[in-house]
């Protein structure tokens, strides 16, 4: 019989310090000014050890004797208190995820802390499941999906001409299911997704659509140059094949990263394509991008327009902070406006390849001076870790050079008509420009 009563717990008023009221057979009662609690209280190799059963009055008296008796007989059988709610908390909390959403956002929540995932590559991979496999078995238990629905959901995909992102839908699902098994949702037995699962062919391999011909580039050159969009994305066009960053790389940077009379730009790693870990880490050296007397001109017009701070292409049609900035489809959209196909003639990523390809067969420049200002990681093993260098000095002499070549093409210099077909007349090799060991840091 206990030693409490519900008229004495309720007249009991908290002290200056926490108090104690006993109900007997270990079965404590703690005031506190925060409120009141069930203390389960036993000594355990000489060491006093508090077991909380809840608050009062959510757990009323005769439920805190019910846990105390409960909490003896095990203590009685030889158990460990203390394990016995571990295990208990963490079959309650498998048992939450009872669906395959739930694992799946539960795997989704857990990779982006662990594997350090940026907010919008997990809304990503989110999506995708949302989309192509919750319709079907998201609210099923996962143990009660059948193989052939998931690969009904791969084939539903794949017969849209989506391959690849059946590729990737299947991917997903394998981690979920992988996720499932190492929080004991689901036997070893049941993960049966894996890289044949649904029989999908390997996607075709495809570059971005890009021009390697001059007289096509040249083209394109005068195209953007009378193009009569916004002046902002012109200018956003003019420089794309010009100093030939990413275009997310392009469309973020900021006025407060451009050194006009250095003639440099400073991208800040955050703005890179880079793991979430290397965008955090404050060993990450910037990326430096030196600027062709070109992209200076052009830079030095637009500044009245959006500078001195703030981004350099921003987008005049919101002032929200979301959408300072022109949209990741703006150049792409622009040059659909002036007839090219995105994705088979031209693209923004596209002009990447175009400079990469044609500086080293007309201008002769060594690829790691290339692939430096690419912003490509070194192939060498290790090469992350020692080398250091960063060609800054043989850049700007080089995209000074490709500017300098870009002008030439645009003005038509260089071309031939032959047979009534506009050709390039290709100018006599230059002498390769090999990697020098010289370099400016950082």
């Amino acid at each position: 019989m206990g030693l409490l009563s519900e008229t004495q717990i309720k007249a009991t008023k908290p002290g200056p310090k926490e108090s104690f009221l006993n109900d007997g057979d270990n079965l404590f009662l703690r005031v506190r000014s925060s409120g009141k609690a069930w203390i389960y209280r036993y000594d355990k190799d000489g060491k006093t050890v508090k077991l909380g059963l809840g608050s009062y009055p959510a757990v009323t008296l005769p439920q805190a004797r019910s846990k105390a008796y409960e909490a003896s007989s095990l203590r009685a059988s030889g158990q460990d208190l203390k394990e016995v709610r571990r295990q208990r908390e963490e079959q309650e909390r498998v048992a939450a995820l009872n669906t395959f959403a739930l694992l799946a956002g539960a795997w989704v929540a857990s990779a982006k802390k662990d594997r350090q995932w940026s907010s919008g590559y997990a809304d990503k991979v989110i999506r995708h499941l949302e989309i192509h496999v919750f319709p079907w078995v998201g609210n099923r238990a996962i143990e009660k999906i059948a193989p052939t629905e998931i690969v009904r959901c791969l084939h539903r995909i794949k017969d849209r001409g989506n391959l690849e992102t059946a590729q990737r839908v299947r991917e997903a699902v394998q981690h979920v299911y992988q996720y499932a098994v190492d929080v004991g949702a689901l036997e070893p037995a049941g993960n049966f997704v894996n890289k044949n699962t649904g029989g999908l062919p390997a996607p075709r391999s495809r570059h971005y659509a890009a021009i390697t011909d001059p007289v096509q580039l040249g083209r394109l050159l005068r195209d953007i140059r009378s193009y009569k969009g916004s002046f902002i994305t012109r200018c956003a066009l003019r420089l794309a094949p010009m100093i030939f960053q990413r275009p997310g790389q392009l469309r973020l940077a900021e006025w407060e990263d451009i050194r006009l009379e250095d003639e440099l730009w400073r991208c800040p790693p955050e703005k890179m394509k880079l793991r979430e870990w290397q965008k955090r880490d404050s060993r990450t050296p910037a990326h430096l991008v030196p600027l062709p007397r070109q992209a200076t001109e052009i830079l030095r017009d637009l500044f009245p327009l959006t500078g001195p701070i703030g981004p350099v292409f921003r987008s005049m049609s919101r002032r929200s902070e979301k959408t300072r900035y022109i949209s990741d489809n703006t150049i792409n959209a622009a040059l659909r406006s002036m007839g090219y196909d995105t994705k088979e003639q031209i693209t923004g990523h596209g002009f990447r390849a175009t400079a990469r390809t044609m500086i080293r067969e007309y201008l002769g420049w060594a690829p790691d001076v290339i692939e430096h200002h690419l912003a490509h990681v070194s192939d060498e093993e290790l090469g992350g870790s020692y080398d250091r260098t960063t060609f800054l000095m043989q850049r700007k002499t080089m995209v000074q050079q490709w500017a300098d070549f870009l002008d030439d093409l645009e003005a038509g210099k260089g071309l031939l008509l032959r047979d009534n077909v506009q050709q390039f007349v290709r100018p006599p090799a230059r002498p390769v420009h090999h990697a020098e060991s010289e370099s400016l840091g950082q």
